[in-house]
C-alpha cells in the first residue's frame, strides 16, 4: 500500500468517524470513579442527557407538527361545537319568545271573555261551564308561565 493511499484511507476513516459523531442524536455526560467528566453518545449507568438534537430527524419534527396539528384541530372542533350550541340556544330562545307572545295573547283573551267555547269536528260550538273556563284559564296561565317565566 502506498503512502498516499494510506493517507487517503486514514483521512476517510477520520472523516467518517467525525460524521458519525456529529450525527449523534443524544449526548450523555457521566463522571467516572476518578471524578473525570466524559461525554458520549452511548448511555452509561448514572449518565445525564446533556443535549438532544431533533433537527437531524425530520420524522420527529413531523410527528411533533402532527401532534400540534391534532391539538389545533381538536380546539377548532371544540370551538365549532360551542358555536353550534350557541346557535341552537338562540333558536330555542326565539321560538320560546314567539310561543310566549302567542300564549300571552290567548291568556288575555280567556281572561277578558265572559264565555269560552270549543269547536268539535263538525264545527259546532260547545260552551264551557264556569269550572271548565277556570280550568282552561289556569292551563293557559301555566303554559304562559312555562315559556315566559313567572
Amino acid at each position: 500500500m502506498s503512502r498516499s493511499s494510506f493517507l487517503l484511507a486514514t483521512s476517510m476513516a477520520v472523516v467518517l468517524g467525525a460524521v458519525g459523531t456529529a450525527r449523534a442524536d443524544t449526548v450523555y455526560e457521566w463522571t467516572d470513579a476518578q471524578g473525570q467528566v466524559h461525554y458520549t453518545d452511548q448511555w452509561v449507568p448514572g449518565a445525564k442527557i446533556v443535549r438532544t438534537t431533533d433537527a437531524l430527524h425530520p420524522a420527529t419534527d413531523a410527528s411533533a407538527a402532527q401532534g400540534i396539528q391534532k391539538e389545533a384541530d381538536a380546539a377548532s372542533q371544540g370551538l365549532k361545537q360551542q358555536q353550534e350550541a350557541q346557535s341552537v340556544q338562540q333558536d330555542e330562545a326565539k321560538a320560546r319568545a314567539a310561543r310566549c307572545t302567542q300564549e300571552k295573547e290567548q291568556y288575555q283573551k280567556m281572561i277578558e271573555s265572559r264565555r269560552i267555547f270549543t269547536t268539535d269536528k263538525n264545527g259546532n260550538r260547545t260552551y264551557m261551564s264556569d269550572s271548565e273556563m277556570d280550568a282552561a284559564r289556569l292551563k293557559a296561565r301555566q303554559a304562559m308561565d312555562a315559556d315566559c317565566g313567572s
